[in-house]
């Protein structure tokens, strides 16, 4: 049979490669295909921005009916629904094969695609599914019905890992001879179970699985047989050390200290009565690594047993960025390392008239959502604004690993569908983190019914700074007691209700709020106010950054940017209606001196090695217009 991909709801993606055979040999009917017959309450939704919208029941007896010509068929079940969301997906499914009931399925405890059909040779059928309570137990959800009409077999795994709690799905990519034969988003969190069906029998298959916030897992070559399930051992994966510390109090992400080069701040680490012998700042641009030792002295009169508290220089001549905090403790037990990632900001100068960019309610609970962070933060990166502030987030595992990409430091909040235990990554609810001594951000992570005596307490300390901001669950702080008494330039918030864009009391405060889940926000100041909050002049929109598609404003490279070149092009494209000023490029080259013709060049930093050059560059993009930048070596 040839291949036919039938695309519709199902956004599982397909590579080809040099032969038709070599093609994963399945046609997926989508649940909203005209094939299908439903009976009983059937709803479609695409959970929670989930990788595909799926057709969900509740209703005892609830079917669904398909005919088909083929040789097998497999089930396609939607991602169970997570706890922090609540509602059951957690029924059980009845199939008949041409009225014959072939299977019992209790989909939680299964892989999302199941097998319920194979028969030697191809021919018409008619599959039917059922939905059945088990006990007080409802609910099913399906993505998809898949029919293959020549031998094929599947592949099976189960997926677990470090801070198994927070793991929910991943990216799984099938390879046969190094040729993507099959991707897509895998993994019933439940069950931990993954499989992939319709696979053309054969050898030199591969699977590749991903999770942001983990590190990736490759399989040994393979064989698919046709008619069987060839099973790979479990996966396990570990954690990404981008995303979690270890044995450092303070800074940490999300709660970062930003200082200038020849400034000090102040670390506090688990030490257990012990010394600081070495503190190095070091970050990691491509293949590009960046460090200084910076000086230590630890401060015994605010040690207390666990802990050990010390001021940190950092040297003139250190680059600015943002960098992992690594520190060697020595005590009675011996000598220990501990890494907080991410958490110094170096800057050459504080930004007179800063630029923000702010986003929530992203819903980012597993691998899909959690790609679509990582391009807004991307694009954070390409616009050059000078911080972020994140509110109302769910996921902090996937959060934080989508976020590692941002080379500037932000601020997150979790609110109404935090996913328990986000403090291990982000700390206290309530912070404030000094930008420089004109600028002091609030992150607030409660409601502002809660106890407000941190909070007051911080602003008092923070009385005299020029600019105050919040970054906020919820916008309705109380204006007399702390918008107005603290003078508060600007308040973000994802959740609060009213005009998203407005001014409160008589400072004014600015509120500039989450409109939708698909955008964010550039919050511009000139002199200690905000100036701009919205999109191409409008007096509500936010930036538009939809989950389908590319990004209305990207970079690409004409070469690898990947420090084994002495020229690169860029080409920025903006499709938005808005200028752009000062944007930021990366290049990472060979060593050496480098001209640029566009812009500006703001830095050229060598590697530690002295192999590569890390060189940014500042450029103006007009609005509807493509900018290129090309970086050149200079000779002679």
């Amino acid at each position: 049979m040839g291949t036919l991909i039938v695309i519709l709801s199902i956004l599982f993606s397909v590579a080809a490669t040099a032969n038709e055979e070599e093609r994963a040999l399945i046609e997926w009917i989508s649940p909203f295909d005209e094939r299908i017959e439903l009976q009983g309450d059937w709803e479609g939704s695409r959970y929670r921005y989930a990788n595909a919208t799926s057709l969900s029941t509740a209703d005892e007896g609830a079917s669904l009916t398909v005919k088909f010509q083929g040789s097998g068929a497999v089930i396609r079940f939607g991602q169970q629904k997570l706890p922090v969301y609540g509602g059951e997906t957690h029924g059980r499914v009845v199939v008949y094969v041409d009225g014959e009931e072939t299977a019992r399925l209790v989909p939680r405890e299964e892989a999302l695609e199941v097998v319920v059909f194979r028969r030697p040779q191809s021919g018409d059928h008619t599959l039917r599914l059922v939905h059945q309570a088990d006990r007080d137990l409802v609910g099913v959800r399906v993505e998809g019905i898949g029919i293959w009409g020549s031998a094929t077999g599947e592949v099976s795994f189960s997926v677990h890992g470090q801070e198994h709690a927070h793991l929910v799905d991943t990216r799984v990519t099938v390879r046969r001879a190094g040729q993507v034969v099959r991707e897509t988003i895998d993994r019933n969190w439940l069950s931990g179970q993954c499989r992939l069906a319709g696979l053309p029998q054969g050898s030199s298959y591969s699977v590749g699985v991903e999770a942001i916030g983990w590190q990736p897992w490759e399989s040994e070559p393979f064989e698919v047989a046709a008619g069987r399930e060839t099973k790979l051992p479990p996966v396990y994966l570990r954690r990404d050390s981008a995303t979690n510390d270890s044995g450092v109090r303070t800074p940490r992400i999300g709660r970062p200290a930003i200082v200038r080069s020849g400034e000090s701040f102040e670390t506090r680490l688990l030490g257990y009565g012990g010394t600081v012998e070495r503190v190095e700042l070091r970050r990691q641009v491509g293949p590009a690594t960046i460090s200084r030792v910076v000086s230590s002295q630890d401060l015994p009169e605010r040690a207390f047993y666990y802990d050990i508290e010390s001021a940190i220089a950092i040297p003139k001549d250190t680059p600015p960025g943002l960098y992992d905090l690594i520190a060697t403790v020595s005590n009675e037990w011996g000598v220990s390392t501990r890494k907080s990632p991410r958490s110094v900001h170096v800057v050459r100068d504080y930004p007179q008239d800063p630029v923000f960019m702010t986003f929530g309610h992203y819903d980012t609970w597993g691998q899909y959502q959690a790609e679509y962070l990582e391009g807004v933060a991307a694009t954070a990166n390409l616009l050059g604004v000078d911080a972020v502030l994140v509110s109302n987030a769910v996921n902090p595992a996937y959060i934080s690993g989508a976020l590692s990409v941002l080379n500037v430091p932000y601020l997150i909040t979790f609110g109404n569908h935090q996913y328990a235990g986000h403090e291990k990554w982000y700390g206290h609810p309530i912070g404030l983190v000094d930008f420089g001594p004109n600028m002091a951000i609030l992150n607030f992570g409660l409601a502002w019914h809660e106890d407000r005596s941190p909070v007051l307490a911080a602003l008092e300390s923070r009385r005299d700074v020029a600019l105050k901001l919040i970054n906020a669950l919820e916008h309705n702080a109380p204006v007399d007691e702390i918008l107005d008494a603290y003078e508060i330039a600007f308040i973000h918030d994802a959740h609060g209700p009213g005009t998203k864009v407005m001014q409160i009391g008589k400072t004014p405060t600015q509120r500039a709020g989450k409109a939708n889940s698909e955008s964010f926000r550039l919050i511009r100041f000139r002199e200690n106010r905000v100036v701009s909050c919205t999109y191409a002049g409008d007096d509500q929109a936010p930036i538009p950054f939809s989950r389908e598609g590319p990004a209305l404003i990207r970079v690409s490279y004409d070469v690898p940017n990947d420090g084994s070149h002495n020229a690169i092009e860029a080409t920025i494209v903006n499709e938005l209606k808005e200028d752009f000023p000062d944007c930021r490029l990366t290049f990472v080259l060979v060593s050496g001196d480098y001209s640029v013709s566009e812009g500006q060049i703001e830095s050229i930093i060598p590697s530690d090695d002295g192999r590569y050059a890390v060189v940014t560059v500042r450029v103006d993009v007009a609005k509807k217009a493509q900018q290129k930048v090309r970086v050149r070596r200079r000779t002679g």
